[in-house]
């Protein structure tokens, strides 16, 4: 990125492997509603840096390779919801709660527990994240037509779980493709 220049980034959590591979079998069961989150970016977006400079990346970086976090258990709380923060800019887009509409993110939602609350904590406090209501999820995949949120809510959610492997930084590099800047093992 040249100086003066700006992308996104954001702060994700690593799903373990073995939760990844069962929402992978998820995915494939609802491949004809739900074009699926590739298992390579599947995570629990901590925070996001809009419009980051070299700066504010380096200092995520350094923040990120510097921190000493326990590991979070990962855990799927059942709670399943859809919308789209893409869509949400649109004028003409309204968002319902009773159908998921074509281009939402289908997420579920992850266990808020006492590790990840800190993770969370330490990292928005200390790049200035402003967070609206945190809520932790994995995202699935994007609905590939309208559907009723019924059938969201009647997927056969996996029960595995694991400790996360590590905390992220990563750089936007297009809408789907992302390069990660800097990766930092927790521990058990």
């Amino acid at each position: 990125m040249a100086s003066g220049r700006t992308t996104n980034a954001f702060i994700c959590l690593r799903v373990p492997s073995e939760l990844v591979d069962a929402l992978v079998d998820l995915q494939r069961e609802f491949q004809d509603r739900v074009d699926p989150q590739s298992p390579e970016h599947i995570h629990i977006t901590l925070g996001f840096l809009h419009g980051a400079d070299d700066r504010k990346l380096a200092d995520a970086r350094s923040f990120i390779s510097e921190g000493t976090w326990a590991a979070p258990a990962v855990r799927l709380t059942g709670e399943v919801r859809h919308g789209s923060w893409t869509l949400r800019k649109n004028p003409a887009y309204q968002y319902d709660e009773a159908l998921v509409q074509k281009g939402e993110q289908v997420r579920l939602g992850v266990e808020h527990n006492p590790e990840l609350a800190r993770i969370h904590q330490d990292i928005t406090q200390h790049l200035n994240i402003v967070e609206d209501g945190f809520w932790p999820h994995v995202t699935l995949g994007l609905a590939r037509e309208d559907f009723p949120a019924s059938e969201v809510k009647a997927f056969r959610l996996p029960s595995v779980s694991g400790a996360a492997p590590s905390v992220d930084a990563q750089q936007e590099a297009s809408a789907t493709a992302f390069t990660t800047l800097v990766r930092k093992d927790l521990t058990a």
